[in-house]
């Protein structure tokens, strides 16, 4: 008796005090994946040494593993903006950014557009962000307010400002109105 009670006291101490956590639920724990980390609806904005903006948007966001300075990118869209205001984006299905260099390399349906109404199409392409210049070496398809494009890759600078068509282009292009003039 004399370890029996002392004993059956200490296991009923034990059950009070246990009594709390055995009648509620267990609480879910939360652990965090040693891989990847995720960020959804990503949105980077800064300034060039020039003062321009620029920014880079996706709906997901996921950090490379093997590559430390590479974020992998659903439906990335960037903007690069003159400080006059006009600007040039471009978007695609997925992107691949650097974030040493700056530079966005985007594969799937990638479509640029600029604020005076040109646009095109290409199934890659790479910009650097932060200068405002873009080039790709595939099939480019395109339209806007003088006609249509098509060609073998593209180089884009000061912001699509300047793009130069690459390689066999063709061109369809109207011809501007005169001011003062009138179509029949």
């Amino acid at each position: 008796m004399k370890f029996v009670l002392p004993a059956a006291a200490l296991a009923m101490m034990a059950l009070l005090a246990a009594w709390p956590s055995l009648n509620s639920p267990q609480a879910p724990r939360i652990a965090a994946d040693a891989g990847q980390s995720e960020m959804l609806k990503p949105r980077y904005f800064s300034l060039d040494e020039h003062n321009q903006p620029f920014s880079l948007v996706a709906a997901k966001a996921d950090k490379s593993t093997d590559q430390p300075d590479i974020v992998l990118l659903d439906d990335p869209q960037a903007e690069m903006t003159e400080t006059a205001g006009t600007w040039v984006t471009m978007r695609s299905d997925k992107g691949w950014y650097n974030q040493v260099t700056g530079i966005l390399l985007m594969r799937g349906n990638v479509h640029v557009l600029r604020d005076d109404g040109n646009e095109f199409t290409t199934s890659e392409a790479e910009a650097d962000i932060r200068k405002g210049n873009a080039w790709g070496d595939q099939a480019v398809a395109g339209q806007g307010p003088q006609g249509e494009i098509n060609a073998i890759g593209f180089r884009m600078t000061d912001r699509g400002k300047s793009v130069v068509f690459l390689n066999q282009s063709k061109a369809a292009v109207q011809a501007a109105e005169r001011p003062g003039s009138k179509k029949p």
